[in-house]
């Protein structure tokens, strides 16, 4: 899961980067080498996650909503 995890991370810093995970998880995960079960939770609970975000994430939110998503793709994989 760690795969997922960064593509998350750098997804909460860079709204851009959000928008390419949430309409291109496909793609994204073709990109990263990611197995099945990874690009399951890619595209399920992480893209599920993201678009719960607010747009931007304020950047003092960020460290703490990456570890919070983290914590529940974890928990999913």
């Amino acid at each position: 899961m760690d795969k997922v995890i960064e593509i998350t991370n750098r997804a909460v810093a860079d709204y851009g980067f959000r928008q390419a995970v949430m309409y291109g998880a496909q793609d994204i995960g073709r990109r990263w080498g990611l197995t099945e079960t990874e690009q399951a939770v890619l595209e399920g609970t992480a893209v599920d996650l993201l678009t719960a975000l607010p747009i931007p994430v304020p950047p003092a939110d960020i460290p703490a909503e990456q570890a919070r998503l983290e914590a529940q793709i974890r928990a999913a994989g």
